[in-house]
């Protein structure tokens, strides 16, 4: 059976490599065998034993001290050197087995919104008619509606520069009060008023460029899975929601 791919993004902070850990467990207790792909060679911690770790192919501490980099240039330096080392990963996944392959992708964004590099890694490694993006939003980010919105653009600018279906998850929500959730969830069901709570605390002059931001996102749909890492709250909802988007994959390849 072909692997089905599940690659976690997100900003930095969101919960992505929780997620990973919790979402690995809970496919587990499922009796569903998954493989876990660490793939930020910066990371100094994890909740998870990877089953593939590029810190074995690039480690962005090294690459730092040989070429007197900073941290996020080591990072963005250490991703291009491991473009060069994805057949040995490529060859290292193929010989594990497991239904779902996870992988946890390093937090800093711009290593897809303004480099090829992100992009060509998650397409050279996954497939490209089983595997779904699962962007994450910290629930502390949302509490506001012009953080919202922000990451909400932020999401459909990721969104554009990989092409694979993606689901868009709130993380933390049991950090959440019960009344911020359901304004969420209202917000969800009724796009519209995220335009008009916006636009009333809003400056003026920039009503037009909300709006025209506002009525791009009523037109995608606002649609997110809220989840936790702590509790498994969402993670059924997240797992058939990846579920039925790789079947429509499947489906569509099948009519080809």
């Amino acid at each position: 059976m072909e692997c089905k791919y599940v690659v976690f993004m997100g900003p930095a902070g969101s919960g992505k490599t929780t997620l990973t850990a919790t979402f690995s467990d809970w496919l587990s207790s499922q009796g569903i065998d998954n493989v876990k792909v660490n793939l930020d060679p910066a990371v100094e911690y994890l909740p998870y034993d990877p089953d593939i770790d590029v810190r074995n192919y690039v480690d962005a501490r090294e690459v730092a001290k040989k070429y007197s980099l900073g941290p996020n240039g080591a990072l963005l330096a250490s991703m291009d050197l491991l473009y060069g080392k994805l057949e040995d990963i490529k060859k290292e996944l193929m010989e594990i087995e497991g239904e779902y392959v996870l992988i946890d992708m390093p937090g800093q964004l711009e290593l897809f919104s303004f480099r090829s590099t992100g992009p060509l890694i998650v397409d050279r490694l996954s497939s490209k008619n089983r595997t779904a993006v699962v962007f994450l939003m910290d629930a502390n980010f949302t509490a506001s509606v012009e953080n919202f919105l922000s990451i909400l653009m932020l999401s459909h600018s990721i969104r554009i520069r990989h092409y694979f279906p993606q689901i868009n998850a709130i993380s933390k929500i049991d950090l959440l009060s019960p009344e911020l959730l359901e304004e969420l969830l209202t917000l969800k069901e009724s796009p519209e008023l995220l335009k008009e709570k916006v636009i009333d605390k809003g400056d003026p002059k920039y009503h037009d460029y909300i709006n025209s931001i506002a009525d791009f996102l009523i037109e995608e749909g606002i649609d997110f899975i809220p989840v936790s890492s702590t509790t498994g709250e969402g993670l059924d909802e997240l797992f058939a929601s990846i579920q039925n988007l790789i079947s429509n994959l499947d489906e569509i390849e099948t009519n080809l």
